[in-house]
């Protein structure tokens, strides 16, 4: 089975799957719907069994721990170190551009368990208005109280600049229901103070992929991007200079990516078209991702 590719083929298009050391996985709409697998992934996992795979995940309402059982429960072998959120990434981002002589004080606008990822990578976290902090930090809070938000606006109105972990409008649920994501918060404060996040981290921002690519040593060319999404899955992609992959399993079709700017590498029906064009390696499977 051939893959599709949103431009013309190349002889190399083989070689550039077969060579992929780490693949970057989307969850939901790529490898998982809810509480399901989706069909082909389980023998996509057997088809890379011994190459290294890390989750990214834009969800910043529940932690990277959360992430781990929810993937294993499913029978995903996953471990911490396997997956990465967008709040790791913005602690990371916070702990570099922030103080270095003290923790970065931050208010955060996002869920318990937003609140003590950043707090167990060392962000000392406040929670009244009129206290001395460096940055306002959004979520995806599904928690969210208007005096969050009020308390939020007077800090930015008052010169703080704050970041957010995504970009996502809204967050997918089963059955065609959404929630206001990260996004929609992001628009609510651009519009109650005139200014904009110093920077959103989430994909499609490449930070993640830095992030892979400092901690395990490899090479653009080593890493592809598999997800459903154009504008952050594939823009991701896109912008950290790896390969990108799009599944119409989940929310692209053909005929949006035809229309659209933003081009995937290749495109499959799902995960397990994809993993029709994997070579058969046979390997065990390995749950902790150095490069070899």
């Amino acid at each position: 089975m051939k893959p599709t590719r949103a431009t013309a083929p190349t002889p190399n298009d083989p070689v550039r799957l077969h060579a992929i050391r780490c693949w970057l996985l989307d969850m939901d709409g790529t490898v998982t719907l809810g509480e399901e697998i989706l069909p082909g992934a389980t023998e996509f996992f057997r088809k890379i069994a011994g190459s290294d795979y890390i989750f990214l995940t834009n969800n910043s309402s529940h932690s990277a721990d959360h992430y781990v059982r929810r993937l294993n429960r499913l029978g995903i072998a996953v471990s911490r170190r396997q997956v990465l959120t967008s709040t790791d990434a913005l602690a990371l981002f916070l702990k570099t551009i922030g103080p270095q002589d003290r923790p970065v004080a931050a208010y955060p606008v996002g869920t318990p368990e937003f609140e003590q990822d950043l707090a167990d990578a060392g962000i000392r976290l406040v929670s009244e208005r009129g206290r001395e902090i460096d940055f306002v930090v959004l979520g995806f809070d599904t928690s969210l109280v208007y005096a969050k938000l009020d308390i939020a606006c007077d800090y930015i109105r008052n010169g703080r600049p704050y970041l957010a972990a995504n970009p996502d409008l809204v967050c997918p649920l089963a059955g065609g229901k959404v929630l206001p994501d990260c996004g929609a918060l992001i628009a609510f404060m651009a519009a109650c103070t005139g200014r904009q996040p110093l920077r959103v981290i989430g994909k499609p921002d490449p930070a993640m992929a830095q992030m892979v690519l400092q901690d395990r040593g490899y090479r653009p060319e080593d890493l592809a991007m598999i997800g459903d999404r154009l504008y952050t899955d594939i823009d991701f992609a896109r912008q950290a200079g790896i390969l990108g992959i799009a599944v119409l399993s989940g929310e692209t079709s053909r005929e949006e990516i035809a229309a659209g700017n933003i081009r995937p590498d290749f495109i499959f029906r799902d995960i397990g078209e994809l993993a029709a064009c994997l070579p058969d390696h046979g390997q065990p499977d390995r749950n902790e991702g150095d490069p070899k």
